[in-house]
């Protein structure tokens, strides 16, 4: 199985990265990143590099790069900022669906497994709010436009139904670092359903990358047991 992902060098598209690295079903990993990676940041021999200096302007990507990633099973989209940042945040994600999408149907393939969909895996976030018109109380702007997304996602992964299915991720408060307690205090704070560790995520993410879901918008409980669950597997 050959992955993509988009946001590989961030600190959580990293933890992801490793994660499905490890799945001994994925074959390669394709980092797609704004600059070139060194051999330390690529570290394992499944992942390869290729960079997309702009992916607000696809049309100069080369045929050559698309070529290279068009065969791909899966890719999961973990590109994001905090702030009202447009271009990343909603038009990056969206253009590159598009784009690739119409890849897909010029060169189609009988793809590898059992499945022939290629599987969208977008990260998200608890807080997102794809109702544009709910009144919000706090980051109004940034989670309605990640809500915007959130929406067109899914509305674009239903209008291809037929080789295209997408997957929405939205973990709540993210606790890198391991069994600290930090970590603990705000998991029994929080509970589960709003505080997940790292590499409880990135296991989910590694999972769902091979085997999908049952439902497409997959909140923050969910992620934290089958994530858990995995990692008592060893997965």
């Amino acid at each position: 199985m050959k992955v993509l992902i988009v946001g590989a060098t961030g600190s959580i598209g990293s933890v992801i990265l490793q994660h499905v690295v490890r799945r001994h079903d994925v074959t390669q990993v394709i980092a797609l990143t704004r600059r070139l990676l060194s051999d330390h940041e690529i570290g394992d021999k499944k992942i390869k590099n290729i960079v997309i200096k702009d992916f607000g302007d696809l049309a100069k990507v080369q045929d050559e790069t698309w070529e290279k990633i068009q065969d791909a099973d899966a890719l999961v989209w973990a590109m994001g900022t905090y702030d009202l940042n447009e271009e990343v945040n909603l038009n990056y994600p969206l253009s590159f669906q598009e784009e690739f999408a119409k890849r897909l149907l010029a060169f189609p393939r009988k793809r590898e497994g059992t499945k022939d969909k290629f599987r969208f895996i977008l990260l998200s976030g608890a807080f997102v709010e794809p109702d544009q018109s709910r009144r919000l109380y706090y980051l109004w702007d940034q989670r309605r436009m990640k809500g915007l997304l959130h929406t067109k996602t899914i509305e674009f992964a239903e209008a291809h139904r037929d080789f295209w299915e997408a997957f929405i991720i939205r973990p709540g408060g993210i606790l890198s670092g391991g069994d600290t307690y930090l970590n603990k205090a705000v998991e029994y704070i929080f509970g589960r359903s709003l505080a997940i560790r790292s590499e409880e995520l990135g296991a989910f993410v590694g999972g769902l990358v091979v085997h999908g879901a049952q439902q497409p918008v997959i909140e923050n409980l969910e992620i934290v047991e089958g994530g858990r669950k995995l990692l008592q597997e060893g997965m």
